[in-house]
């Protein structure tokens, strides 16, 4: 009998702890299928400018450069916690809206709840 409640507890914290794993998926995969991976943490990799009412991450530089907001997903980020980030390609880990534009509804959803930043030649760790 304990072996099966012991199997049981497993099983659920197993489930539980996947059900919350992010998914790194693309900016495009976002734009292209927000309904997909709307409320679902995910994980996205970009060029990152951190700026009053246009804090965003971007496909590419040049997306930013020439304002080609529909290339990005606005942000709602930490700019003391991750403001040497700003300018640089970055991976993120946060929660996906696609109902959230950003500031005039330039964008194509939004990054909340964002957990962690960090370039990518470095370790997720150094990220926190």
């Amino acid at each position: 009998m304990r072996r099966l409640s012991a199997a049981i507890i497993i099983a659920v914290v197993a489930s539980c702890a996947l059900a919350h794993a992010s998914e790194r998926v693309s900016i495009i995969q976002l734009i292209a299928n927000p309904a997909l991976y709307h409320g679902k943490k995910v994980i996205v990799s970009g060029f990152l400018n951190i700026e009053f009412e246009g804090t965003a991450i971007y496909l590419h530089r040049d997306d930013y450069t020439y304002s080609h907001y529909s290339n990005g997903l606005w942000c709602s980020i930490n700019e003391t916690r991750y403001g040497k980030y700003n300018k640089r390609y970055v991976v993120m880990e946060g929660v996906f809206n696609r109902e959230m534009k950003g500031h005039l509804g330039l964008w194509s959803g939004s990054i909340e709840n964002i957990e962690r930043v960090w370039e990518p030649h470095t370790s997720a760790k150094r990220g926190k």
